[in-house]
């Protein structure tokens, strides 16, 4: 396959050889393709559920400033101290969405590299018993 007049015999041999691995070889392409498409399945799913109570949480803060609003410009004209208390309560539910946030996402991103690794040590099982398939089969010379 290789052959360059700077090249030894056992440089051309061991690049022939290599050339397997970057072979799209379909025997294993389709384990390794079909893990990696379930991961992604998950990953998808994993996202959208995140994003959903990521958005409600942000339709949640908006409502919450609408009625903050609302309650300071009725009560707080005659009391300043219900303006504060009420500023102090939005704020005190806003810093409680951001943690929710942070720790969802950290959850999401948990479960993602866990299917990840899942799917990765499923086609390597996968492709370690094709190629023990194929060892048998074939014939092998010791290199």
């Amino acid at each position: 396959m290789t052959n360059h007049e700077n090249t030894t015999s056992a440089i051309e041999e061991s690049l022939n050889a290599s050339q397997v691995l970057f072979t799209a070889n379909p025997l294993f392409l389709t384990p390794q393709s079909k893990h990696i498409f379930q991961a992604q399945e998950r990953i998808w799913d994993e996202i959208e559920h995140f994003s959903t109570a990521w958005f409600q949480r942000r339709q949640d803060a908006t409502q919450a400033i609408i009625n903050a609003g609302r309650r300071m410009a009725s009560e707080g004209r005659n009391d300043p101290s219900s303006m504060m208390k009420e500023m102090s309560e939005f704020q005190a539910s806003a810093m409680k969405r951001l943690t929710e946030d942070a720790r969802e996402c950290a959850e999401m991103l948990n479960r993602c590299a866990d299917s990840l690794a899942q799917k990765e040590a499923q086609a390597v099982e996968k492709a370690s018993e094709t190629t023990q398939k194929l060892l048998q089969t074939a014939e092998s010379k010791p290199v």
